[in-house]
């Protein structure tokens, strides 16, 4: 306990420091303390100790020397040292803290006011919150200069402090109901204690599903006009029951509209942003049900994280599509020549370059994609079932037609005769570890 003592006055006796910060400097020795009752008791035993030292000084020189250190502890506002100077007529101008100003944890009471009369303001309601704070440079700047030139390991930093003080106490105000979580809060509140400026971060709901259209001309994006409806304008709903910002639909990848999407459904993730009210599992499903009676949700959904949309987006590249394609020939060709094509096309490399209808991308572009197997059934001459399991993001449609040599190899291509595509089905789409 005398190393810290005497750390603790080596920085007093250069910078007057509240209790908070005081204490700060210690956080990782012992547990139980904030760091203002850890701060106040070092001042209480650096005072005992050096008035010990002083009832056994012989040398006037030694006796200022140690009245000057008390000195240095009452000019942080520590009263014990205060009145103790008074008994040598001694009367002490207190200092502002050196790292906090002395403008912070004395007003802790108001901020949190001001934190309870935004949140009842906007009408948020959430069960886990997450406090952050905003504080100037140099405040951060003093404090991280005095830890490197006292050489002190054991402290922590004073956002830190402030966020946990801030969130036990919104917490105990507030109520049971909620609860402070680092992790994954539905709301941060943000405070500026020197501003005395509140935000509040509503964070996304993120649910995880999938869905399949069971009949064409519905698109996922509503972006197009001459649709029946889209995934898109379905999920509407859930805006107005959560009041939220807007619905975003994240999916691995997505399929023409005149494309069923049938199977187990792509794989999608629902982005609600920014909600007053945030649902439980049990009421999205339900909404979800009630939907276009030709687009179905999975029935379980999964709470999941915007990391998760990351991997989603960057797993439709590599998951498995198995796709259905009537395709029309305008030339007979043999059993022979679809026997040929099957096994020709097992895990094949296919080069494509952005296709002419696709307006948005430069035709530049290039991607190879792999065609893992190929089934053909016959339905009659010239009309043809194509089954293809192929890596994600495929051009289907341009596989078949070659779409005039910007894809080699292609259905078209290798029959050597022209093949039109006239329905095509997402039959599944298998994610890939």
């Amino acid at each position: 306990m005398s190393s810290i003592i005497d750390k603790a006055l080596q920085v007093l006796s250069k910078y007057s420091l509240c209790d908070h910060c005081l204490g700060r400097l210690f956080a990782k020795l012992g547990y139980g303390l904030e760091n203002a009752e850890r701060g106040r008791a070092i001042k209480n035993l650096a005072l005992m100790k050096l008035h010990e030292e002083l009832l056994k000084c012989e040398s006037d020189d030694d006796r200022r020397r140690i009245i000057e250190q008390i000195y240095r502890i009452a000019v942080t506002g520590h009263e014990a040292a205060m009145k103790f100077l008074k008994n040598f007529n001694i009367n002490v101008q207190v200092e502002n803290c050196y790292i906090c100003e002395s403008r912070i944890f004395n007003n802790i009471d108001k901020l949190v006011d001001l934190a309870l009369i935004e949140i009842k303001k906007s009408g948020v309601e959430f069960k886990k919150f997450h406090v952050g704070t905003t504080l100037p440079r140099e405040i951060l700047k003093k404090e991280l200069n005095l830890t490197l030139e006292f050489n002190i390991d054991t402290a922590e930093s004073i956002k830190r402090e402030l966020n946990r003080i801030l969130g036990k106490m919104i917490r105990r105000r507030l109520g049971r109901y909620v609860e402070v979580d680092i992790s994954s809060p539905d709301v941060v509140i943000i405070i500026d204690p020197l501003q005395e400026t509140i935000n509040l971060e509503v964070r996304p709901q993120y649910i995880l599903t999938r869905y399949r259209k069971l009949i064409r001309a519905i698109s996922q994006a509503q972006i197009y006009k001459n649709v029946i409806t889209s995934i898109e304008r379905e999920l509407e709903k859930l805006k107005n029951a959560t009041s939220c910002s807007e619905v975003i639909i994240h999916a691995s990848g997505r399929e023409d509209i005149d494309a069923r999407m049938l199977g187990s459904g792509r794989p999608t993730i629902i982005e609600i942003s920014k909600p007053i009210r945030r649902l439980e599992l049990d009421d999205l499903s339900k909404l979800l049900e009630n939907t276009h009676e030709f687009i179905e949700f999975s029935k379980t959904l999964t709470l999941t994280s915007s990391r998760e949309v990351r991997k989603l987006k960057k797993a439709s590249e590599r998951d498995v599509k198995i796709y259905r394609v009537l395709t029309i020939l305008d030339n007979d060709v043999s059993d022979e020549q679809l026997v040929s094509l099957e096994n020709y096309f097992r895990n094949r490399q296919v080069t494509q370059y952005i296709p002419r209808r696709i307006k948005r991308k430069p035709k530049w572009r290039k991607r190879v994609k792999m065609i893992y197997e190929l089934k053909i059934h016959k339905v009659c001459e010239r009309i043809l079932e194509l089954l293809i399991k192929c890596q994600g993001g495929l051009y289907v449609k341009e596989f078949i037609t070659s779409d005039e040599g910007r894809t080699e190899p292609s259905i078209a291509g290798t029959l050597g005769v022209n093949a039109y595509p006239v329905e095509l089905d997402v039959l599944d789409v298998l994610e890939v570890p």
